[in-house]
Parts: structure tokens; C-alpha cells; sequence
């Protein structure tokens, strides 16, 4: 993530680049910061930014904006969704993007026409970790999500499992075509109806954040692997 603490010269905070924004989009009236965002022309792509004074914290508030701004590209072709608190010099904008364009275009390449859909697995009753070839809560959730990789037949999916022991819980992200949000709901309803002590829960779509190549550095989980 690249930041800057010096407040003396202008500093943008970027939010996605874009290919194929609609005409007709319009961002939030405000964004990180109070600031106005704007979308640049970057050769046949869009860059979504505000001005910004210096970094935010990372508040429920300034968080919310940086969802809010984000979310509302989600009809764009294709959407690369930079990490929250990306903020950059305004001098400095066009050697960041130029460095990192190749993997930006490869993103958006990756993710194009898709959204992000979650599923999130909540245990409700505690004896499931008793369930026949589980090991544990962890292990029962396991077999859940590996039913909806199942059910759901796409190949690019994530799979964060979270705490442990009675408090494990865990959350599947799959990559799907933006016209096909409702066949995914469909295929995987069966599996939401009838599995017994967790609750199968599908939220979305979210901007892919889960698929694309890191940005920062960042290690991201491979398609169909385990994130930790």
C-alpha cells in the first residue's frame, strides 16, 4: 500500500481503476476524506479518486465511504478494487499506475463481467462437530463449502475459514458472472435448505475483492485454495 505522510503537496485517494464505466454512473457525493470523486481517463481505462488532505484511519465511517464508492462501479465492465487507505501523491499517479499496469490489466482481464458472491457458514448447533467424519467444527463447515463448490460448478472460488474450536465459522467467495446471480443462488439453494446446524448464508455481489492479484505486495489465495 503505498501512503505519504507529507500534507504540503496534493494527494489522491485512489479507489478502483475501471474498464467500460457507464455513462450514466454517478459516484457518492463524497468520499474518503469529504473530498469529491472524480474519474480520470487513464489511456482507455478510469481512474476513481478524491483529493485528500492525508491518510484516514481505518473508521467504520471512512470505511463505509471507500464500500460506498466501490459498490457503486459494480455495473462497470470490470472493475480492480484498490485496498482501503491506498493513497498516493498527485505527482506521483502516473509512474504508481504505469508501474503496476501490466498486473491491473491482468485483473481486469480476470475478473471482467464478474462480481463477488459470499457465502457465509455459521454454526447454530453445537453437536454438528459430533457429525460423522468431522473433524470438529472446522471440519463440518469444510464439508458444507465443499458441497456448495459442488453444487455452485464454478471454477474460481475462495474459501477463509475463521476462529476455531465452538466459535469456527468460515465464508466461501465465488467469482460469478454478473447474468448468472441467479442460477448460483438457485444451484446452491438445495444445499442451504438442507444442511442441519449452520446457517448457510449468500450475500453479494460485492466488487471481486477476493480474486484479483495483489497490488501492495500483498499475497493473494490462489483459485480453489485455502486463504489463511
Amino acid at each position: 500500500m503505498e501512503t505519504s505522510f507529507r500534507t504540503s503537496r496534493p494527494q489522491r485517494y485512489l479507489y478502483a481503476m475501471v474498464e467500460g464505466l457507464p455513462g450514466w454512473w454517478r459516484p457518492p457525493r463524497e468520499g474518503v476524506g469529504a473530498g469529491a470523486v472524480t474519474a480520470r481517463p487513464v489511456r482507455d481505462l478510469f481512474l476513481i479518486a478524491s483529493p485528500i488532505v492525508s491518510p484516514p484511519g481505518r473508521t467504520p465511517g471512512a470505511q463505509a465511504r471507500h464500500h460506498d464508492v466501490v459498490g457503486s462501479l459494480l455495473e462497470a465492465t470490470s472493475v480492480v478494487p484498490f485496498r482501503f487507505a491506498t493513497v498516493v501523491p498527485e505527482m506521483d499517479i502516473d509512474g504508481w499506475l504505469d508501474a503496476r499496469m501490466p498486473l491491473i490489466r491482468a485483473s481486469l482481464a480476470e475478473v471482467r463481467g464478474c462480481v463477488e458472491m459470499t457465502v457465509r457458514l455459521l454454526r447454530l448447533d453445537p453437536r454438528i462437530e459430533r457429525s460423522p467424519g468431522a473433524n470438529g467444527v472446522a471440519g463440518f463447515l469444510r464439508i458444507v463449502a465443499d458441497r456448495l463448490i459442488e453444487r455452485a460448478g464454478l471454477p474460481n472460488w475462495r474459501y477463509c475459514p475463521t476462529g476455531s474450536g465452538g466459535n469456527a465459522a468460515a465464508s466461501l467467495a465465488f467469482l460469478v458472472p454478473r447474468a448468472d446471480i441467479s442460477v448460483f443462488l438457485a444451484h446452491i439453494a438445495p444445499i442451504a435448505a438442507r444442511t442441519e446446524g449452520v446457517a448457510v448464508v449468500p450475500t453479494g455481489p460485492w466488487p471481486p475483492y477476493s480474486f484479483l492479484a495483489a497490488l501492495e505486495r500483498e499475497t493473494a489465495p490462489t483459485a480453489g485454495s485455502v486463504s489463511a
